[in-house]
């Protein structure tokens, strides 16, 4: 019987693959194309959070914060309320009314794409140093071998009181000229 859909030949997932220290590499674009989830992101069942119902939605609390830039010390409350909530019950939430212009925002979107999208030959150029915080890091297959979140990650730091540029020599440094406005 013929058929016109393409074959796609499976492979161990690129957790199988080593970089030159002998760190496991996490590669997106190959994962997505298994046709089974590899063992290595699979959680046992009792890590998993359960919904009551097969349809129910995550919705991420939403953190307002007008009360807080107008001096409403309840709003405050409630705002600080809901992030601790959140934090211990996702570790994650959405914040409104933060002044941050949209232009910015979608700025920021955009250069966060730009570095994802590449090779992942390329995002290891900024993978985490062993001992450090700042880098790239996917799925942190660099610290662990099972239970992998399905991420990646690109952390640096930012100190506000610093003159230095602190931020546009980190990323200027370990991507190149190309990651300058990033920084």
């Amino acid at each position: 019987m013929e058929s016109s859909a393409p074959t796609l030949l499976l492979r161990r997932p690129v957790l199988d693959l080593k970089d030159e220290n002998g760190v496991l590499v996490f590669d997106t674009s190959l994962l997505q194309k298994q046709a089974n989830m590899p063992t290595e992101f699979i959680w046992p069942h009792g890590d998993l959070v359960h919904s009551t119902s097969q349809l129910e939605e995550l919705r991420e609390p939403l953190i307002d914060l007008e009360g807080f830039f107008k001096g409403d010390e309840v709003a405050t409350m409630c705002a600080a309320e809901l992030v601790r909530t959140a934090c211990m019950n996702h570790g994650f939430f959405q914040v409104t009314n933060h002044g941050v212009d949209a232009a910015l925002i979608r700025a920021a979107h955009d250069q966060t794409d730009a570095f994802f999208r590449q090779p992942v030959s390329k995002k290891l150029s900024a993978r985490r140093k062993p001992g450090s915080v700042w880098g790239y890091s996917g799925a942190h297959a660099d610290r662990y071998s099972s239970k992998l979140p399905w991420k990646e990650t690109f952390s640096f730091g930012y100190h506000e009181n610093n003159p230095e540029p602190l931020v546009v020599d980190y990323f200027k440094s370990v991507l190149g000229n190309d990651f300058e406005e990033t920084g």
